[in-house]
């Protein structure tokens, strides 16, 4: 089996969730510290994140046509190889797209991503409150 080169990246399904300890972390304390410790995760196979040469806790850099973010990586044996479970939040939505000759809703559910080892810090929340405009 060849195994892939984690400079050119690991390609990943994210499917999302609702998390309430993240539902009650912005109850709190609105867009804050909280928040982010909660949503700026991504839950990972062991074998992904062998393949990506990371560890649990390192960051990682998701990117697709819709937008990039770097988020914490969390082992999670449940997951399937190929397959990362991430929180709804300003950090998934950033990696929403939307295909109106397909749906007229955006992807919400199921991002596919290119995951990469990266020495950047979490993408912070400012970023992400920034509306994105098309030219």
């Amino acid at each position: 089996m060849i195994m892939p080169e984690p400079e050119k990246g690991v390609p990943l399904v994210i499917v999302t969730y609702q998390d309430i300890y993240q539902w009650i972390a912005r109850q709190r304390d609105g867009w804050g510290d909280s928040y982010q410790a909660q949503s700026a995760t991504i839950r990972l196979s062991p074998a992904d994140l062998k393949n990506l040469g990371l560890k649990d806790g390192d960051l990682v850099e998701l990117d697709n046509e819709a937008g990039a973010v770097v988020v914490k990586t969390k082992s999670d044996p449940a997951c399937e190889e190929g397959t990362a479970i991430m929180p709804a939040s300003l950090y998934s939505n950033r990696l929403a797209s939307c295909d109106p000759s397909r749906s007229r809703l955006p992807n919400l559910k199921r991002i596919e991503v290119i995951a990469r080892p990266t020495g950047k810090g979490v993408t912070p929340l400012s970023d992400l409150l920034v509306r994105k405009t098309v030219a």
